[in-house]
C-alpha cells in the first residue's frame, strides 16, 4: 500500500469519525430540546440538563475542530506531494521526449 493510499485511508477514517460526532452532536440537541418542552414543574432539572448538554456539546465542538483540522493539514500534506510527483512526471516527460528527439534521425 502506497503512502498517499494511506493517507486517504486515515483521512477518511477520520472523516467517518467526524460524522459520527456530529451525529451524536445532533442527538444531544434534540434531547435538549425534548427537554425543553416538559412541562415548569421540570425546568430546573431540564436546566441543568441543558447546561450538561452546552457543556458537552462545546466539548464536542473543539474535539470536532480539531479533527478538522487535521484533516485538513492532511489534505495540504495530500496536495502538496501529488504537486512534487506531478512536477517529477513532468520533468521525466520531458526528458524522455528529448531523448526521443535526439534519438530520431532527420527526415
Amino acid at each position: 500500500m502506497t503512502e498517499k493510499e494511506v493517507t486517504m485511508e486515515e483521512l477518511d477514517e477520520t472523516v467517518k469519525c467526524t460524522d459520527q460526532q456530529l451525529d451524536m452532536m445532533e442527538w444531544k440537541m434534540d434531547n435538549v430540546e425534548k427537554q425543553l418542552a416538559e412541562p415548569i414543574n421540570n425546568q430546573e432539572v431540564c436546566v441543568m440538563n441543558l447546561l450538561k448538554s452546552v457543556s458537552e456539546v462545546r466539548s464536542d465542538y473543539q474535539q470536532l475542530r480539531r479533527e478538522l483540522m487535521e484533516v485538513q493539514a492532511l489534505q495540504r500534506e495530500l496536495s502538496s506531494r501529488l504537486r512534487t510527483q506531478l512536477r517529477l512526471v513532468h520533468c521525466k516527460f520531458a526528458r524522455l521526449r528529448q531523448r526521443i528527439a535526439a534519438a530520431s534521425p532527420p527526415r
